[in-house]
């Protein structure tokens, strides 16, 4: 997640000379590492996918005749060609429904 930009009215140092709150959160999210790769457990076809996160989910492999994206009551199937691998942008509480004959692998990395 990217922090917004502090007001540029604010102070970036104290008397001290140390960097501050909240210039200092800003600057720290370019310095941590990236989120892991996190591997899915797949269930039956076809399998929903929820995302706790905002991220991308990976799908590879396997026989994928459809992906849909859904967010609220609206669904929007996204592929049904045989390209691997797809990703899929989602945000906190988006599902990703994957049906499939034969089982993809399928990964989750938070942004």
């Amino acid at each position: 997640m990217t922090l917004p930009l502090p007001n540029m009215t604010a102070p970036l140092v104290n008397k001290l000379g140390k960097i501050i709150p909240p210039w200092n959160s800003w600057f720290q999210q370019f310095a941590q590492a990236a989120a892991a790769v996190v591997s899915v457990l797949v269930g039956t076809s076809p399998f929903s996918y929820t995302a706790n996160n905002t991220g991308q989910v990976i799908i590879s492999g396997g026989t994928v005749s459809n992906i849909a994206f859904v967010r609220g009551a609206i669904t929007i199937n996204l592929f049904t060609s045989t390209a691997s691998p797809r990703a899929v942008l989602v945000s906190i509480g988006d599902t990703v429904v994957i049906t499939y004959s034969v089982l993809p692998t399928v990964q989750f990395v938070e942004l």
